[in-house]
């Protein structure tokens, strides 16, 4: 217990300080919002003077009626980024007292796997510890580079209907200009420490804690350029041109979200086990940084796993459920195999997936700005999307036992599809020890 106490006591000590040191100063995600404005290409306000004789005062903003508007770009990021694979409760040994041998022996002859729920649970009594490491550098969104991504054909507010009563002929047709944003470098990578504890209540009965550490780093370099092809060059950029550029290189390190999970062994025959349990994901991450869900979220779930020698076939499947926005709920399955090579070292090889349960409806409200009340001014727009996304990932790795209770493990996993933001590689290893 008093290891148990140690291990409780240094997560919630991460818990409060790194939590308050991420949500410190301007976050990841208000950088990229306001890169240009607020969610779009703004302008800030200018004289107009057309036709002759009237001074108009105006603000332009320019948008899209597609996903590729900013706003909503940064909406499927913040979820994507802190979406990583959670490792198994139990990803190393599992034990059974004995009460003939008055002694602890592993209930299982397989290691096992790391990535997918395995049904074993560790054993009554006993407390094991380690910390997992993931590098994730996004390289694509939906299939497209990230280096390179060009949003085209941003429109101009309908900021400016015909005055009524007009204050002269020839009101100029801001509408036909347009924007253009293109990223020469867009890069998002996440170290993610992942500190994890499981103790077994009995010898059926686990109950496990999991808190990452995430570091994120942000550096971006964009141009925007401006198109006057209403031929009234009234937009322009504080430098008085058509063209601007910008850039973002910060980091953040913080907590992500703190996962509290549950595991019951149900039956055990003939190297056939079953299990379920629940997942309560809470959102200590934060969203702005690009480190947390936002939503509280809970996932029951089941584990199978059945033994032939050396092999062990393994599928775990549940349903996460979003309180918060139950259109963010998604089904979560993965599915693969653990071949023993040699008595302390096997080789895995596993299929992890999430899939949304319903499309997804993003939407952002982008203002409209003008000068004049009543004339200039038009109603904010509202740009919506629908998203749908399936991740699906191929896990390879090998694990190894050493002495003293001591399991590693070091893979990579490796995108089979293209929706969402993706990394091209995931190298990963983890590390672990049972008391």
């Amino acid at each position: 217990m008093t290891a148990q106490r140690i291990a409780m006591g240094i997560f919630g000590a991460l818990v409060c300080t790194l939590g308050a040191e991420a949500r410190a100063d301007s976050s990841l995600a208000d950088q990229l919002n306001f890169l240009y404005g607020d969610f779009g290409i703004k302008l800030t306000e200018q004289e107009v003077t057309s036709p002759p004789g009237v001074t108009i005062p105006h603000t332009a903003h320019f948008t899209s009626e597609s996903l590729a508007t900013l706003g909503l770009l940064v909406q499927t990021l913040a979820p994507a980024t802190a979406d990583f694979p959670a490792i198994s409760t139990v990803p190393g040994l599992s034990y059974r007292y004995n009460p003939d041998l008055q002694a602890f022996e592993r209930s299982s002859g397989s290691l096992g796997p790391v990535y997918v729920e395995r049904p074993q649970t560790l054993g009554r009594g006993k407390l094991d510890i380690g910390i997992a490491y993931l590098h994730i550098n996004f390289d694509e969104l939906n299939g497209d580079e990230l280096d390179g991504l060009a949003f085209r054909g941003l429109e101009h507010n309908d900021c400016c209907p015909p005055p009524v009563p007009p204050p002269s002929p020839g009101f100029p047709a801001f509408e036909q200009d347009t924007a253009e944003l293109f990223f020469d470098q867009f890069d998002i990578e996440s170290d993610v420490v992942s500190l994890f504890a499981t103790y077994g209540i009995t010898d059926d009965w686990d109950v496990n804690i999991l808190l990452p550490i995430i570091h994120t780093s942000l550096e971006v370099n964009a141009r925007a350029e401006l198109n006057n092809e209403s031929g009234t060059g009234s937009h322009m950029f504080d430098d008085g041109g058509t063209e601007d550029r910008r850039s973002i290189d910060d980091s953040k390190t913080g907590v992500g979200d703190l996962q509290l999970r549950t595991k019951y062994h149900l039956f055990s025959r003939n190297g056939f086990n079953l299990a379920s349990g629940l997942n309560l994901r809470l959102p200590t991450g934060d969203e702005d940084n690009l480190q947390g869900l936002g939503d509280y979220t809970l996932t029951p779930f089941f584990s199978v796993a059945q033994e032939y020698g050396r092999f062990d076939f393994h599928l775990a499947a549940g349903v996460e459920i979003n309180a918060d926005d139950t259109e963010r709920s998604r089904v979560r399955y993965a599915a693969g195999v653990t071949a023993g090579i040699i008595e302390p070292l096997a080789f895995l090889v596993d299929v992890i997936g999430n899939s949304n349960v319903t499309d997804q409806e993003l939407s952002v409200t982008v203002p409209t700005e003008g000068g004049t009340p009543g004339i200039l001014n038009g109603p904010d727009r509202t740009v919506t999307a629908e998203l749908r996304t399936d991740i699906i990932d191929l896990a390879l790795g090998f694990k190894a036992a050493f002495p003293y209770s001591l399991v590693g493990f070091a893979g990579v996993f490796v995108p089979l599809n293209d929706d969402g933001l993706r990394a091209d590689v995931i190298p990963t290893a983890n590390i672990e020890v049972s008391f």
